[in-house]
């Protein structure tokens, strides 16, 4: 006579089910991990009729002092690099974009609630100050 447990196979399907769920999870967020930044939902963008050297000294003096910058062309644009010039390692980012005698300002932060929008809140003050 052969006795087979009920509860064995589900719980056996059970833990298989999670292993797998866990690996599938696990593989996902590796591959979203530091994403350029542009992708990120923490930014903003405006107008500012400031010069673009005028405009990227007023954010990189409202920034921290110990925060590294870099400056570089892209396309047209002028982008402010903050941490890092990799789009995918840096902390923050503003695009520049001259036209029509004003400057597009596209700005974006990684973990923003870490420092409360600092970035957010240079790039908007200096477009208008």
């Amino acid at each position: 006579m052969n006795h087979t447990s009920p509860g064995l196979c589900s719980a056996s399907i059970r833990s298989g089910s999670i292993l797998i769920l866990s690996t599938l999870l696990i593989a996902t967020g590796c591959s979203t991990h530091n994403p350029d930044i542009r992708s990120s939902r923490d930014g903003t963008s405006g107008v500012t009729s400031k010069a673009s050297p005028d405009y990227l000294n007023c954010v990189k003096g409202e920034i921290r002092p110990d925060a590294q910058t870099f400056t570089s062309e892209e396309n047209g644009k002028t982008l402010l690099f903050v941490g890092n010039t990799d789009p995918a390692k840096a902390s923050g980012l503003v695009e520049l974009s001259s036209g029509q005698g004003q400057n597009q300002y596209s700005v974006f932060q990684r973990n923003a609630w870490q420092d409360k929008g600092r970035l957010i809140n240079a790039a908007r003050m200096c477009s208008s100050a």
